[in-house]
């Protein structure tokens, strides 16, 4: 006998140096949660192809995360005095870009369009954009930036998809720490009350304890140095199993020693038979918990695959219990249970002997019972599930304080919107790409569901009308109807210019008369100039003589004198005046030469202005025309396309348009789309699965066919987790439930047996979720359960329920030799094993209720499942089970 207690004095030793050695490798499980505890999803998805594209975007903002700051007034618009403020906090956002890790920076004044998106409709709350580097850890730069924005007189929120998603895992670790301490008190309680003894409680809970470190430090060893599996539900689900199936173990094996001492035997003898019968029930429900959740390596999704931790804890568990508590067991004896003396065994359980006995006694009537309470839950029960992670903060977070804030303000996808990625394989800055790149952004603008859509041609959201070809054909329009009324005028003209070349060309005629005459004056005057002086005092003297007074020689001397004086005077007027006729004369010639060469013109250009006149009647009428077509063409679909000059395309302005939604490569084009509904609804998620599946048929024979699309953003990556986690479910279910019915199969050495076993725990996993969803939304006022919650649900119930199965199976093979019949052995061993089932239920649902506290929805509507399926396991058990014993054996001794 010494030899045993020095054989379990060493196993303390070694467990005490174990404990030592896994607190000191323990590494930081904060930090590893935080940065392998993720929910990954397939490379080859939509939002991790996304991501990836997003990592070599270029422009400064590759690799970075989406986050918002928000700016709010209450329900008062935001004034001149409070916007200084606002602009300065910003102001230091940019000069600190380095400090807070910030890569971009969007703010509502930078332009027209971040105008437009940036502020709300009421002027109470604007929001900034930010790319923040994801090579820092997400806590510390949500708490820079919460300490950054900081202004005065002004609500402010650090916000994004990513932000939530780590203060969930901080909310998680913080209820973790709650359901430690929860769950040990209240096992300390439970079996203070089971054993009326407070050492047993502080040997079980120290076992435990000793489980739980060791197996935490395993795992957390195993997830930093090779990429075990890990979640935010990895700790808490292991703290909640360990404690709780410890806990039920220890309370079967405590009781069956309890019943070895009540029979005279030693401590020594009562631990090493203690061992022997209660530990080969430990052994095989023990493994048949390790067997399902160590199936759960074969889950393809991380969150599920996450849960395989358990396994490792459950195996550890087993270790412990099966060589530390015999120490306990043998050294302390009797006294384990002080004050207590009384060391009978449990008695029977009137409610289980009741249940079996009738139901053994009528079977069928049995089974339809059940059927008829639990069918209605299982057939009202629908599978919507809430995908938001953000249900599962409490609303005094500051992170969902302004997500809530953004959606009251403006469209609820404003604070998580969707991003198409479209990569080609060539330059997309160019008239034809970007033609079917704003064709597209028309298309997923009209797609119901979707509030804005912006792209590199249409970065406000709206299309730019002068780069349409409508807004181009009205501008052309309106300056052809400019023309057409000049033209009109001209036309008018010539119709009212009507010449009468006649009086000019008799001008002509005259002008060239009077030219001739001008000519026949200064011929004459060329006569007349030409007199001879002597002739005229000769006719003179001839005269004077006839009226008999001729003229004597001195008087004709001085008449011949003042003659030819006046002949000279004469003379030189003469040639003046002949000089100034011929020159009239020439330009009296010359202007009738040029009135009928004008007459001639005249005539001539009336002849051709008619002529004009009809060319401009055509014209016009022509150009009337095409006013009609051009007016026509601007109205129809046609004129919807987009067609940017060259000029544009090559100005500052479009360059900035480019570089925000264009990468720096020019291959990859981006094009944010904001949903009008919460982005992690269920139609949110139908709606990127959608748009998607339009971009693809819209670009399919364009200049963009075969290129890559992915659409990220919070809705594309809850859609992802969506469709990996329906479709994993289900594979991971179904594998669980193999494993666990090869080890009932081994265990109860029946095939048919199994399946009552996990027919059973079905029947109350799916009426729990029913109930639970009916709790939920009566009592949280969460009308939809969490999407993790039906698994984790699924895998507690099932792996932990088929416990006290094996318990009720275990016992009825042991009464074998004891009763006659199959009948009276089920009914034995359902009267012996009910209260510690009934027992062990109560602390495994106290445990789960620890999680309550937590706060985090999914954890409370878990441990909601987990209890109300363990009460219906608790009442169903033995109903189904001796009701299928009785009609499979009967009365037979065959119990197969």
């Amino acid at each position: 006998m010494p030899k045993f207690i020095k054989k379990y004095t060493g196993s303390l030793i070694a467990w005490l140096v174990v404990v030592i050695l896994s607190v000191v490798f323990l590494p930081n499980m904060s930090n590893l949660v935080a940065q392998k505890g993720q929910t990954k999803i397939p490379a080859t998805s939509q939002s991790q192809v996304a991501e990836t594209i997003q990592k070599h975007w270029g422009h400064g903002i590759s690799n970075t995360m989406d986050t918002v700051v928000v700016f709010n007034n209450g329900n008062s618009k935001i004034t001149s005095s409070d916007q200084k403020k606002i602009d300065a906090t910003i102001q230091k956002l940019k000069d600190n870009k380095s400090k807070y890790g910030i890569k971009g920076v969007t703010a509502p004044f930078d332009n027209d369009a971040t105008k437009t998106q940036l502020i709300s409709k009421d002027n109470t709350t604007e929001i900034v954009q930010l790319n923040v580097t994801k090579k820092r850890s997400i806590q510390s730069v949500n708490n820079q930036l919460k300490d950054a924005v900081k202004t005065s007189g002004i609500k402010t929120y650090v916000t994004g998809g990513d932000i939530l998603n780590d203060d969930f895992r901080v909310s998680t670790q913080e209820g973790i720490q709650k359901t430690e301490v929860i769950a040990a008190v209240f096992i300390l309680i439970v079996l203070i009350i089971v054993f009326r003894s407070p050492i047993v409680p502080l040997v079980s809970l120290l076992t435990v304890g000793v489980s739980f470190i060791v197996s935490l430090s395993i795992v957390m060893n195993l997830v930093q140095y090779f990429g075990f599996p890990l979640s935010n539900f990895t700790r808490v689900f292991m703290v909640v199993v360990l404690f709780g199936i410890g806990t039920d173990y220890n309370i079967l094996l405590y009781n069956q020693f309890k019943e070895e001492l009540s029979r005279g035997k030693d401590q020594i003898q009562a631990t090493i038979d203690a061992r022997k019968v209660a530990g080969k029930t430990i052994l095989y429900s023990g493994t048949s918990v390790l067997i399902g959740f160590a199936t759960l390596a074969l889950a393809k999704f991380s969150i599920y695959q996450s849960a395989v931790g358990v396994a490792v804890g459950v195996a550890v568990l087993l270790l412990v219990l099966v060589t530390l508590n015999p120490f306990f067991m043998s050294v302390l004896g009797k006294n384990i249970f002080w004050p207590s003396k009384n060391f009978d065994g449990e008695g029977e359980n009137k409610l289980w002997r009741f249940l079996s006995n009738k139901s053994t006694k009528w079977a069928i009537p049995a089974i339809v019972l059940v059927l008829v309470v639990t069918v209605p839950f299982m057939a009202t029960y629908k599978n919507n599930l809430n995908y938001d992670n953000s249900v599962e903060l409490q609303n005094n977070v500051p992170a969902k304080q302004g997500l809530l804030t953004v959606q009251k303000h403006f469209s609820k996808g404003t604070a998580e919107p969707s991003t198409i990625y479209i990569k080609a394989d060539h330059k997309l800055n160019n008239e034809k790409d970007l033609n079917e790149i704003d064709r597209l952004t028309q298309q997923l603008g009209k797609q119901s569901g979707v509030k804005t859509v912006a792209s590199v041609t249409q970065p406000s959201g709206m299309p730019i009308n002068q780069l349409y070809v409508n807004d181009q054909l009205e501008t052309l329009n309106s300056k052809m109807k400019t023309a057409k009324k000049g033209i009109s005028t001209i036309k008018q003209g010539t119709k009212n210019s009507s010449f009468n070349a006649t009086p000019l060309e008799d001008i002509g005629s005259s002008a060239m008369t009077i030219g001739q005459y001008l000519k026949n004056i200064q011929a004459m005057s060329s006569q007349t100039g030409n007199t001879n002086g002597q002739a005229v005092l000769t006719q003179l003297q001839q005269k004077m003589a006839s009226v008999g007074q001729p003229l004597s020689q001195a008087q004709l001397q001085i008449v011949g004198a003042l003659l030819q004086q006046s002949a000279t005077k004469q003379q030189t007027l003469m040639s003046g005046l002949q000089s100034q006729l011929q020159g009239i004369a020439s330009n009296t010639q010359g202007i009738g030469d040029n009135a009928k060469a004008l007459a001639a013109q005249l005539k001539e250009t009336q002849a051709k202005l008619k002529k004009a006149g009809v060319g401009l009647d055509k014209i016009e009428k022509g150009m009337g025309s095409a006013n009609s077509y051009l007016s026509s063409l601007s109205n129809s679909q046609a004129a919807d396309s987009f067609n940017i000059p060259e000029s544009v395309l090559k100005s500052d302005t479009f360059k900035r348009s480019v570089n925000t939604y264009l990468s720096e490569d020019k291959k990859t084009a981006k094009i944010t789309v904001v949903l009008d509904k919460d982005p992690n609804s269920e139609s949110a998620m139908n709606q990127v699965d959608n748009l998607q599946t339009k971009v693809y048929n819209n670009i399919s024979g364009t200049s963009l066919d075969h290129s890559v699309v992915a659409i990220g953003g919070q809705t594309a990556t809850t859609s992802d987790t969506h469709h990996i986690a329906s479709s994993d479910f289900l594979r991971t279910a179904v594998i669980m439930v193999i494993g666990i019915m090869i080890a009932l199969m081994v265990i109860t050495r029946s095939i048919l047996q199994p399946f009552y076993i996990l027919g059973t725990l079905i029947i109350a996993y799916i009426s729990s979720l029913s109930i639970t969803k009916l709790i939920s939304s009566a009592v949280l006022g969460e009308k939809f359960l969490t999407w993790n919650t039906p698994f984790f649900t699924f895998v507690m119930l099932i792996a932990l329920g088929v416990d006290y199965s094996i318990f009720l199976m275990m016992k009825y093979r042991e009464f074998g030799s004891v009763d006659a019949t199959p009948e009276k052995q089920i009914q034995h061993a359902c009267a012996v094993i009910g209260t510690v089932v009934i027992s062990a239920a109560i602390i495994l649902g106290g445990t789960f209720a620890a999680l309550m506290p937590s706060g985090v929805l999914t954890l409370i509507q878990v441990a909601i499942g987990v209890i109300v399926g363990l009460i219906i396991l608790v009442f169903i058990i033995p109903m189904l089970i001796s009701a299928l014993i009785k009609l499979t054996y009967g009365q037979s001794e065959d119990k197969e």
